[in-house]
This record gives C-alpha cells, sequence and structure tokens, in this order.
C-alpha cells in the first residue's frame, strides 16, 4: 500500500513538473552494445516525461531493433559507414572467446583492450561531421554521457560544441569525479576485491589509482586537441570533473559504502521496475512450473556459449526439479524443464513469485533486477566489472559465485541447491530488496530529476573546489613537502649549530689545556 501511494505521489509530481517545466533539449550518448542503451533509453524516457525534447543517439546498425521503446524519446543516428560497433568490439578483443578458451580473466586486460577498439570507433565518430552538424543544430542544453572509461573520448563532443554536460555511469568513477578518497577501502569494479582488502590488494589498488590520475589507461587526450583546436587544452580526466552532475547507477545497499562529494547522485540500478504479468509461451511454462523457475541469462550480448558450458549447465539443471527460462542461442534438450529463447521477459521473471534463483554472468542492469525482486544469483563472471559485482554478491551473502569452466556439473547443481534451499541467501536478498525499494524508488525518475535540476540552476553550486585542482594539491602533497622542508631545514640548522658549538667547545677546551700546560 505505501509503495502504490509513493507511486501514486511520484507520478502526480512527475506530472506537475512536467505541466510547468520550460522544455529543454537533452542528448544521450551510451555506448553502443546493448545494455548500455537499453539504461540509457529508460532514463531518457524519464527525462521526456518532464516535458523536455530528449534524443538518443544510437549507431545505425541499432536502430531497427527495437531497443528504444518509449517513443517520446527522439532517435539521432550515426554510424551508417561504421558497420556493427557491438559486434566489432567483442570480436576484435575476443574477450568471451579468450574466457571459453579457458585463458583467466585480467579485467584491466580486457578493459584496455576495449578501450583501444573503443577509441578508434570514438574517433570515426568525432570525424562524422554530418553528425556533428546535426548535434550543433539542437542547440541542446544538455549532454548526457555515459561515464565508463572507454565511453569518455565522447566528452570532448559537448565540450567542443560548447554544451554543457552530465555524467551517468554503472560505477561510482572517483578519478573523472575527483572524489577525495582512501584506495583502502574503496575497491575498483577493475579488481575483484571487497572493501575489505589484504595488504597486497591495497598495494595494487592505490598504483592503480595513481596510474589513473596521471596517464590516460582508457582513453586518449590528444583527441581533445584534434577535435577540439578552438578551445583550451585539458585532458579528458580535467574535462570529466567539470560536469554539472555526476549520477551513478550503485547504492550502499549492494555496493560498498562510499564517500561522495555533492554533486554525485548514486541512483541504484534503473533498468528495475514491478513485473508485468507474463504472456504467451513464457506464462504457459511458468504457470506449469509446480515447484518454481531458474531464470538464465548472460545478458544482450553472449548468447552464444562454449558447448562444454551449455552442456554442463543442462547436467546441473537436471539435478533440479525446477523448471529453466535460459536466454541462449540453442535448442532445448528437454523442452519441458528447459526452456531456451534468443530473448527472455527477463525483469518480469525476476519478479514472478515462482522465481527461485537468478544464473547470471552478473551484468549491472540483471544483478539489480535480482535485487529489486529479491532473487539471489548464482554469479558466473566473464569479464569486466563481473567478477567485481560477483565478490560483492558473496560478501554481504546475496549468493554464490564460481568460474563455469572450472566447477562441475555436480557442483554448479550442489551451489544452486545451497542458494535455492539453504535459506539465508533468499532470506539476506529479501531483506536487501526490501531495504532498497525503501531508500531508492524510482531510480530512473530520480535520474531525471537531477538532469531537470541541473539544466534549471547549474552543477557549480554543488562542485567543490578539489574538483579544479591537481591530485597533489588536492591530497595535501605540496603542503606535507613544504613542511617536511620547513623541518629539514630547521633540522640542519639545528645540526649545523650544534655542530658549531661542538667546534667551539673543543677549540676552547683544547686552548685552556695548552695554557696549563
Amino acid at each position: 500500500m505505501q509503495t502504490t501511494r509513493a507511486n501514486l505521489l511520484l507520478t502526480a509530481t512527475t506530472l506537475m513538473v512536467a505541466a510547468t517545466v520550460q522544455a529543454k533539449t537533452v542528448i544521450f550518448f551510451p555506448p553502443p552494445t546493448t545494455s548500455y542503451v537499453v539504461y540509457h533509453s529508460g532514463v531518457a524516457a524519464a527525462v521526456a516525461s518532464l516535458g523536455h525534447q530528449v534524443w538518443l543517439c544510437l549507431p545505425h546498425f541499432m536502430v531497427e531493433r527495437n531497443l528504444v521503446k518509449d517513443k517520446s524519446v527522439h532517435i539521432l543516428e550515426y554510424g551508417q559507414h561504421l558497420g556493427n560497433l557491438e559486434y566489432q568490439i567483442y570480436t576484435r578483443t575476443r574477450i568471451v572467446d579468450k574466457f571459453w578458451e579457458g585463458q583467466t580473466p585480467r579485467e584491466m586486460e580486457a578493459l584496455y583492450d576495449v578501450s583501444t577498439v573503443v577509441t578508434e570507433i570514438a574517433s570515426d565518430i568525432l570525424s562524422d561531421k554530418k553528425f556533428v552538424d546535426q548535434v550543433r543544430n539542437l542547440k541542446a542544453d544538455l549532454f548526457v554521457l555515459e561515464s565508463i572509461p572507454f565511453n569518455m573520448n565522447m566528452i570532448i563532443l559537448p565540450y567542443a560544441l560548447d554544451i554543457p554536460y552530465a555524467l551517468i555511469g554503472t560505477i561510482h568513477d572517483v578519478v573523472l569525479s575527483k572524489v577525495p578518497f582512501s584506495p583502502a577501502t574503496t575497491p575498483f569494479p577493475v579488481y575483484r576485491f571487497s572493501d575489505r582488502m589484504t595488504f597486497l590488494q591495497r598495494v595494487t589498488s592505490t598504483i592503480y589509482y595513481l596510474m589513473r590520475i596521471n596517464f590516460d589507461l582508457f582513453y586518449d587526450s590528444s583527441l581533445v586537441s584534434k577535435f577540439a583546436p578552438h578551445k583550451p587544452y585539458k585532458s579528458i580526466n580535467d574535462l570529466a570533473a567539470n560536469a554539472e552532475i555526476f549520477i551513478a547507477e550503485v547504492d550502499h545497499i549492494l555496493d560498498y559504502p562510499r564517500t561522495m562529494l555533492p554533486n554525485t547522485k548514486l541512483i541504484g540500478g534503473s533498468s528495475a521496475s514491478p513485473a508485468k504479468p507474463l504472456v504467451g509461451e513464457f506464462q504457459k511454462f511458468v504457470d506449469e512450473a509446480t515447484s518454481g523457475i531458474i531464470v538464465m541469462s548472460f545478458g544482450g550480448s553472449v548468447v552464444n556459449l562454449a558447448p562444454y558450458i551449455s552442456n554442463k549447465m543442462v547436467s546441473a539443471f537436471k539435478q533440479l526439479d525446477l523448471r529453466v527460462v535460459w536466454k541462449i542461442n540453442m535448442t532445448s534438450p528437454d523442452p519441458k524443464q528447459i526452456m531456451t529463447s534468443l530473448w527472455i521477459p527477463q525483469n518480469d521473471l525476476l519478479g514472478h513469485q515462482k522465481a527461485k534463483l537468478f544464473v547470471s554472468h552478473c551484468g549491472k542492469n540483471g544483478q539489480y533486477e535480482a535485487l529489486y525482486h529479491g532473487v539471489p544469483i548464482l554469479c558466473l563472471p566473464i569479464y569486466g566489472d563481473q567478477g567485481y559485482n560477483s565478490e560483492r554478491v558473496r560478501v554481504k551473502q546475496l549468493g554464490l559465485y564460481t568460474d563455469m569452466r572450472e566447477a562441475s556439473a555436480d557442483e554448479l547443481a550442489a551451489m544452486m541447491k545451497e542458494i535455492i534451499y539453504g535459506g539465508k541467501y533468499a532470506e539476506n536478498m529479501k531483506k536487501a530488496s526490501r531495504l532498497y525499494r525503501e531508500l531508492y524508488k524510482v531510480p530512473k525518475h530520480e535520474a531525471a530529476y537531477w538532469l531537470d535540476h541541473v539544466m534549471t540552476y547549474g552543477g557549480a553550486y554543488m562542485r567543490s573546489a578539489g574538483q579544479q585542482m591537481p591530485w597533489y594539491q588536492l591530497y595535501v602533497l605540496d603542503v606535507v613537502a613544504f613542511l617536511l622542508a620547513i623541518a629539514l631545514s630547521v633540522l640542519l640548522c639545528t645540526a649545523a649549530i650544534a655542530r658549531k658549538c661542538y667546534q667551539i667547545y673543543r677549540g676552547s677546551s683544547t686552548g685552556k689545556k695548552t695554557k696549563h700546560q
């Protein structure tokens, strides 16, 4: 009842704001991959509901895929000559193929490989005069950019066109937002660390942080001079620090508590929402599941699994009496127990009362949908931040995770049974779900509110002076060096005076002794 009243109040408030707001033009630019486009389109629709004219930049190969459901969001197409960018990213880096082949996943290496490819793509997009002119002619009031590091080259576009910009992302990037923090307590998503690090993990985290603030690991600041030669040169890190606001799709329930500045807003996951009733074959399949269902998905991009993995998963599922809805490019070996499909209504399935377990690669969108609906997770990470996401699920006892290449079918089945029937994981997840729903309400509307807010008032009043400082000033290293220099000078002077006094004393003693003799 309270949730219904809160939603009604939020809807009424949204309508009132939409009726009085002065319409502005907002442009969203997500990376050219399915999961990012889906969640950006949800936030874009929420901004459009406030009465603004909203455009979402979409590569040509995605236009016909109907990823943007809300018709109030206009499509700004680019990259007709670039082909399928999502396919290029995965095939050129071979991230998934390397994983199936048994290579040890190195998140830093994977992110660097992706960044190299995406930097080339960004250069091609920024060279597209037709697209740049279209953006310029829209005279946008705000440019909303995905803040994942490999997408940050595109911040050059609003900078070159003098458009205020905001950053929204799947992580809270302390480097881009220049947050004073300790790398000993706040883990980076490129590592599978928790907030309770060992000494060597703290060393690794500190070195990574120093590299990020001093070097372009995942983007190329030289593109600023190339595509914005008429503007003062700034590094991409410095450009990012001038964002009107930072919106991060994380929270303190699923993620770890962290230091923030006023212009950073944590909103939780915007892809999660109340479940809609199932229809068609999905409804029939779930209705006939007397013991419950397992939902399995590796996201929008990984639907082709290595045969030894899919066979292992089938063997594991056979050891349970639950039905399985599986997003995969494969014909089901047992349609009565396992339903396979290239598309599944994931949020609606997780929101069904019969959902007992979510088997996932642990991408951000799916993880938040599971949290929202209180479904524990068996995490089978592949690359990127999925290892970090899986570790936090284990630490908070919301599920388990393992390397699917090494675990046997029996071990996978045992882990599923432990999560489903063990009690504590489901109980912990339901408690976390209640807390999350109470605190975070509707994340996409929260994001829309803050984007509308900075278009009206600007974000300068929330910006810390530290976000304009070099890092050595932010951490007062220049002051520490100055004080150490003074202390050293006093010490040296004291030592020199003491030495001189000692020499005088020795000379005086020697003179007296000679006279006495």
